[in-house]
Formats: C-alpha cells, sequence, structure tokens
C-alpha cells in the first residue's frame, strides 16, 4: 500500500475515535457500570481497564503511528526527489505530451482577494510561478519544489480539502514545463477554471453555505493577514458589510468561476 493511502485510512480510522468512546461510555451505563449496582452485566474492574486502554494505550499508539507514516513519507518524498537527478530536460521538446489538469488547495486572502498556496506563495486565476527560494529559477526545476502543484485525482484534493479546512478546492490546468507524479503535476504556469464551493459553512459545518467574509488573522508562521471563509446566513449576520462578499462578488474578483 503507498504511503499516501496508507496516511489517507490512518486519518480516517482515526476519526472514528470519538465515536467509539462515545459507543464505550455509552455500553458502560447500560451495563451498569456507572451506577451503584452490586452486579454490573460486565464487572466494573474489567470495564474500568478496557477505558483505560482505549484513553491512554490507543492515543499513544496513534502518535507513533504518526511518527512513524510521517517518516514512511518523508522517505518516499526523498526518493521522489533522487529520481529526478535521472531525468534529462535539456531537450523540453522530448518530454511526453500529457494534458495536465488537475485539481488543488489554496486559501484566499487580503482585503482585495486573492490566492495564497499551503506554501504561502499568493498568485492570481492566470500566472506563472516564481521559486521564493532560489530567484534564479524558472519553475519547475528538478531537485526543488517550485512550480504550481495540483493532484490527478479529484478524492484525492477532497480527502487533503477534510484537513486544511481553511483552504478552498479548485480545478485547474496546468502547461508549460512540467512534471508528472504518480498523484499529480508540478508546471511552470497555472489557470483555475473554477473554485468547487463547499456547500456547508466552514464554521457550523450544518447550514447552507451563503457569502464570503474575512477577519484579520494572526499566526506563528507570518504577519497578519486578511483571510477569507465562506459562511452560512447566521455565522455571516455579525459581519460588517465591508468585509462580507456574494458568491458571485467573489467570483468576479477572482475572475473565475464558483461552481
Amino acid at each position: 500500500m503507498r504511503v499516501s493511502q496508507l496516511r489517507k485510512n490512518f486519518i480516517a480510522a482515526l476519526r472514528l475515535y470519538p465515536l467509539f468512546i462515545a459507543a464505550l461510555l455509552l455500553l458502560g451505563f447500560l451495563l451498569g457500570d456507572f451506577s451503584e449496582r452490586s452486579d454490573p452485566i460486565l464487572a466494573k474492574d474489567t470495564y474500568y481497564a478496557i477505558l483505560k486502554i482505549v484513553l491512554g494505550v490507543v492515543p499513544i499508539s496513534a502518535m507513533v503511528a504518526f511518527l512513524l507514516i510521517g517518516n514512511a513519507s518523508d522517505r518516499a518524498f526523498l526518493r521522489n526527489n533522487e529520481n529526478q537527478e535521472n531525468f534529462d530536460f535539456e531537450d523540453a521538446f522530448t518530454l511526453p505530451d500529457e494534458k495536465m489538469h488537475g485539481y488543488k488547495l489554496a486559501r484566499i486572502v487580503g482585503r482585495e482577494p486573492i490566492f495564497m498556496g499551503l506554501t504561502g506563495d499568493t498568485y492570481r486565476s492566470d500566472d506563472s510561478s516564481h521559486c521564493g527560494i532560489y530567484p534564479d529559477h524558472v519553475p519547475p526545476v528538478k531537485g526543488c519544489q517550485c512550480g504550481f502543484h495540483a493532484f490527478k485525482d479529484l478524492s484525492e484534493a477532497i480527502f487533503e480539502r477534510s484537513i486544511y479546512r481553511t483552504a478552498f478546492l479548485f480545478d485547474v490546468n496546468l502547461y508549460g514545463l512540467g512534471f508528472v507524479y504518480r498523484r499529480g503535476y508540478r508546471a511552470e504556469t497555472q489557470v483555475i477554471n473554477h473554485m468547487i464551493a463547499p456547500k456547508k459553512c466552514m464554521l457550523c459545518k450544518t447550514l447552507p453555505a451563503r457569502k464570503f467574509v474575512t477577519k484579520y488573522e494572526f499566526n506563528d508562521s507570518q504577519p497578519g493577514i486578511w483571510s477569507w471563509q465562506i459562511r452560512c446566513s447566521v455565522c455571516s449576520s455579525f459581519f460588517k458589510p465591508a468585509d462580507t462578499l456574494s458568491l458571485d462578488q467573489m467570483a468576479q474578483r477572482l475572475k473565475i468561476k464558483i461552481i
């Protein structure tokens, strides 16, 4: 099994942990282990031992598993970079011809909305990539991760979106010199076709998304920045009109379609 698939399955299983805890507590209640009964269906000592294992051993085991999967992912990343050294890009016209259509994640930031990649680089809906580490690079460059990235598979991008909750999902085409990987692409230029907008509010996760709102956020990795989310009518009601945009207005500002 690929490391990416293993990571995906592990995170999906981990999300069931709170439900498992709730079910275990409900079971204890129904079996009488939380009552004053002297003869519960399941012995209290046995039930409490199971509860301690689930609450103590499972989280520690999960952290160890995260470290192991992360280490395996890092090794796979290094192997991928090493394999790039065997590529010959001296003649770009000998590269295989493949349409690079895919899906990616990005945030929307700024008082005047603009796209921001997960690495912190900003760009427009139709743009060329620039390397933020080596200014002399014309992305993409082997041995470096500069360039626009995109997943081949929509399901991969949707899963990553479930982890990066402040990011949006976009349908893109990549052009120019590009690298083709198992899971996606890395290329020189990018055109964003449209946003696949969340159907539910990004705050309450329940009501239908109605409008975009922005607020000023601080974090450890960068100075404060205006960050946009899409909210329902209730969760956006306390924002000033100057800090809100309708879906059509956001589409016009970003020069893309929102579906």
